[in-house]
């Protein structure tokens, strides 16, 4: 099955109008949704960041609402990272300064599950050579 991760950002940035990024991540997530562009995968991680980031931002009615469509999303699958993800995690987060520990945590669950792709407006992830950051709607299986 075609699959790749979705961050943070893409997240919020398609719930919250005036963000930079609003109009390209809500091409991604349209895509996501109707099928034109892989199922995402969204680890409970990026949904805990997500929706705290969109409660302080947005409020907690937009947050509940982008909660609701995670949900709901029959195309996204909310994923509980395994405990090897996290220990996978810790020499990536040394290793690439330019990595957050969650960036780092989203990286090892790509390699222990053969995912690729993220869709993510953070370039910190193209210091990983072995992954593959998705800025605009591509389906990179087409």
């Amino acid at each position: 099955m075609a699959v790749a991760l979705v961050d943070t950002n893409v997240l919020f940035a398609s719930a919250s109008a005036r963000d930079a990024y609003h109009d390209r991540a809500s091409e991604i997530i349209r895509g996501i949704d109707h099928g034109e562009l892989p199922d995402a995968i969204v680890t409970n991680y990026v949904v805990a960041e997500t929706l705290n980031i969109a409660t302080t931002k947005l409020g907690s009615d937009a947050a509940s609402q982008l909660l609701d469509r995670l949900i709901a999303g029959a195309r996204f699958e909310l994923t509980h990272v395994a405990q090897a993800d996290f220990t996978a995690a810790q020499p990536l987060f040394r290793r690439y300064s330019e990595l957050s520990f969650v960036d780092a945590i989203l990286v090892a669950h790509m390699h222990r599950t053969d995912i690729e792709y993220i869709y993510s407006f953070d370039d910190d992830f193209d210091a990983v050579s072995d992954i593959t950051r998705l800025a605009t709607a591509t389906n990179p299986f087409s």
